[in-house]
């Protein structure tokens, strides 16, 4: 993991990573010019980096993700809640929350769950308990997500007119 304060890692809670997981937050080299060395980082000394010097995006992996064994992160990515990254999988773009996705460069192999499920887990933000609450909740959290939902998602009551 490479942070800096100019490309910081964010990591959200209850996140799962494996072994030998690369997260590059900074280091993009550009392909667009005659030359993908960073010369003026490197030999000019500038402290930004500015043309084929890349750009510090950093790196925020959101809450409940699973990252697999040997899977790279490239700069700039945003990995949503509930997301797998699978193993070896190579992440250069932006993974959607209960997105599982794998390959090289990653692609979406399915999600998790339906739409409607997604939607309902991402209003329950259950990360977002205080501990005594998800130990009491352990089961329901580890159990079938039909039961879960029907358990803490409550439907977003229209305004009475």
């Amino acid at each position: 993991m490479l942070p800096s304060k100019d490309a910081p890692l964010t990591v959200g809670s209850f996140c799962s990573i494996a072994g030998n997981v690369t997260i590059m937050c900074d280091g993009q080299h550009s392909t667009n010019s005659a030359t993908s060395y960073p010369i003026n980082i490197n030999l000019l000394k500038r402290p930004e980096p500015v043309q084929n010097g890349g750009r510090k995006r950093g790196v925020i992996i959101g809450h409940d993700v699973w990252i697999c064994h040997g899977a790279v992160i490239i700069s700039g990515v945003s990995i949503g809640h509930g997301a797998v990254i699978g193993t070896n999988a190579v992440v250069t773009k932006d993974v959607p929350p209960y997105a599982v996705v794998g390959g090289v460069p990653a692609g979406i192999i399915r999600y998790r769950f339906p739409k409607e499920i997604v939607e309902k887990l991402l209003t329950i933000c259950w990360w977002d308990w205080d501990d005594d609450k998800i130990k009491s909740e352990a089961d329901a959290l580890t159990g079938s997500i039909d039961t879960f939902i029907s358990r803490h998602f409550v439907p977003a009551q229209s305004p009475i007119d």
